[in-house]
């Protein structure tokens, strides 16, 4: 059960993520797998249906819509009361089938929905995974609108309330880091067990392009192809300090030899959006499709990862995109993510004062053939989407069998 993630069939070529990636991964294993989300697509924020629908994605996988609120900020009120109707309807949903599954995962976020299967679970006898992805909510109060501060105690609470319920009563407890995975046993008061596990984001490669393609893509997206691209692909959300990048990017407006590529959903900032466009060494390509993003990471030498001082994340799935296509990354995080980066050599941690100099120094690590494809056969044997979900299914099935 997890809503909020893109699904098959969603408009424009956008990437499965965890959920998605692990549904078919079990499917393909031969599971009968239902994978329960909402009719709302978060990051585009619209409706898929008018209604509740069930899709046929794959052999073994079929998507079970409920009709959803939906929300225009991704922080606020609208968006918990989407999130408890949501979980109100699963619980509708699993409480009026016939047949009982076998196993049941789930993830915080959402609270909500992570107290419901765990809640089902416990009361029919269900084993339930539960998969720490974000430490909702402990982290909510920094980026709730000022307006809603003053009342952020009693927003949050219950909320507090769900995920130490989830974690205490999961059978199984998966991190997608060591240190989420000890901030759930921490809620969950819970101590560590056998199937209580780590598991990383993990990224799936379509195909990585070959070069011809990648000065095509470079070319029409209006990106120089004689200067180093120092790059950032995601959302313009909250929890990136993409005014750091701005900063830096005039920091480094007379290196002729660097060009900033800043891309995602430009759109939902306008005035962000306007600032960099009159950067003489700034492209904003916009939000890009999957093909896009993989040229423009293949021709990438810096891979930026710049969060705000209170971002949540720990090892985020940035991480492994940017390490797909080989770009040496410079991160502004500090905690799990200088120990990765430590052992991985795929990238280094900077403070939001030294940028702009970790960048220039880095930038022979990044153009380095030898030191990119080390970085790549890296990922493909530990961090690829079948590597990872194929050891989570190994899991899933230890779990149902216990």
């Amino acid at each position: 059960m997890r809503d909020l993630e893109p699904i098959p069939g969603d408009p424009g070529d956008r990437r499965l993520m965890r959920a998605g990636m692990l549904s078919l991964a079990l499917a393909g294993r031969g599971h009968a797998t239902t994978w329960f989300t909402s009719s709302f697509d978060h990051y585009m924020k619209r409706q898929r249906t008018t209604r509740d629908e069930t899709l046929a994605a794959a052999p073994n996988l079929s998507i079970e819509l409920f009709r959803g609120l939906g929300y225009r900020r991704n922080i606020g009120l609208a968006r918990i009361l989407h999130n408890r109707d949501f979980a109100r309807r699963w619980t509708q949903f699993a409480e009026a089938s016939a047949e009982r599954p076998d196993v049941l995962v789930t993830d915080v976020p959402t609270t909500e929905a992570a107290e419901a299967v765990v809640a089902f679970g416990t009361k029919n006898g269900v084993p339930v995974v539960l998969s720490i992805r974000d430490l909702w909510p402990d982290f909510f109060v920094d980026f709730l609108p000022g307006y809603l501060r003053p009342f952020a105690r009693p927003l949050t609470t219950p909320l507090d309330r769900q995920v130490r319920f989830a974690a205490a009563h999961a059978t199984s407890l998966i991190g997608i880091s060591e240190g989420y995975l000890d901030w759930g046993r921490s809620k969950g008061d819970r101590q560590p067990n056998v199937l209580d596990r780590v598991f990383p984001l993990g990224y799936e490669i379509r195909s990585r392009p070959d070069a011809a393609t990648v000065a095509a893509t470079l070319q029409r997206l209006g990106i120089p192809q004689d200067r180093s691209i120092v790059g950032f692909v995601g959302s313009w959300g909250a929890t990136y300090d993409l005014g750091l990048i701005l900063e830096t990017a005039r920091r480094l407006a007379g290196r002729p030899d660097i060009v900033f590529v800043v891309a995602g959903d430009a759109d939902t900032r306008p005035e962000l959006r306007d600032e960099f466009r009159r950067l003489p060494n700034v492209v904003v390509p916009g939000w890009l499709e999957a093909a896009e993003i993989a040229a423009l990471l293949s021709g990438t030498a810096i891979g930026l990862l710049t969060y705000v001082a209170k971002a949540p994340q720990g090892i985020p799935n940035k991480v492994f995109e940017y390490m797909a296509y080989g770009p040496y990354q410079v991160a502004t995080l500090g905690g799990e993510i200088t120990q990765f980066y430590s052992e991985t050599n795929a990238g280094r941690v900077a403070g939001s004062d030294a940028l702009g100099k970790a960048i220039v120094d880095s930038l022979p690590l990044g153009l380095d053939a030898t030191a990119r494809r080390d970085r790549m056969e890296l990922f493909d044997r530990r961090f690829s989407a079948a590597k990872v979900y194929d050891a989570m299914v190994d899991h899933i099935e230890q779990v149902a069998r216990r």
